[in-house]
């Protein structure tokens, strides 16, 4: 296919987001005098996903989230941080807490597949390579360093003031690159921001989709692929 150029979002495609959180879920449990255990990464999760919902974090498609999602997303860090140290009867300082968890999470980089890096190395010989990123420019943009020399762009959505799937954020990087929906393929992993956002906005997606979900019949990407190195048969 003819696309000038390749838009990949970051977590859970390029970069394992998982191992991020772990790392800083590490940190706090040294912070709260807690022993990193099974019951300690249980109680974290279950008080992080319950506080997540309360702040309607996941309905991405809602333009109050789209428009104030960073600062609900901050608000959402300290509540989490707040309830983690009552229920482990520590007083700490939340603020505190918080920085630890974002400083942690800018420091990993670990790629999702072990060849994800000369995958992007490769491709940035026949296209331009662009990242697209919901999340805090202080967090992403140490994270994606690695990748710099092979990439074209970066948008991160608190800079562009919306999240994907917000038409705002993919107009934004369309207006900057200087180009046409069809100019450009959209890869991500998730389907509510990524695929969804590309798609209303005329922008082909390819679903990074390396479990093999099964996907809702509302959402429909042009290609779907398990792993990166799949993108050579898109691409050819």
């Amino acid at each position: 296919m003819g696309y000038r150029y390749l838009i990949f979002d970051v977590d859970g495609t390029l970069l394992d987001f998982g191992r991020a959180y772990a790392s800083a879920q590490k940190a706090i449990a040294e912070k709260l005098n807690a022993p990193y255990t099974p019951e300690y990464i249980s109680l974290d999760e279950k008080l992080s996903w319950k506080i997540w919902g309360e702040f309607g974090l996941d309905n991405t498609s809602d333009q109050d989230i789209q428009a104030n999602y960073h600062c609900y997303y901050y608000s959402y860090l300290q509540r989490h941080f707040t309830c983690l140290a009552q229920a482990l009867g520590q007083d700490k300082d939340i603020e505190e807490l918080v920085e630890c968890y974002l400083e942690h999470v800018a420091l990993s980089c670990d790629f999702m597949e072990e060849d994800t890096f000369d995958i992007f190395r490769q491709l940035s010989a026949s296209h331009n390579l662009v990242l697209a990123t919901n999340g805090i420019t202080r967090v992403q943009r140490p994270r994606v360093e690695k990748l710099l020399p092979y990439t074209e762009a970066v948008f991160i959505s608190e800079e562009i003031g919306c999240i994907k799937p917000g038409k705002t954020f993919f107009k934004e990087m369309l207006v900057s690159l200087r180009c046409s929906p069809e100019d450009c393929l959209m890869v991500g992993d998730s389907l509510s921001s990524d695929i969804a956002g590309a798609v209303a906005t005329g922008i082909p997606a390819c679903w990074y989709n390396p479990r093999g979900k099964q996907p809702p019949q509302d959402i429909v990407p042009a290609y779907t692929i398990r792993s990166l190195r799949e993108l050579e048969r898109v691409l050819s």
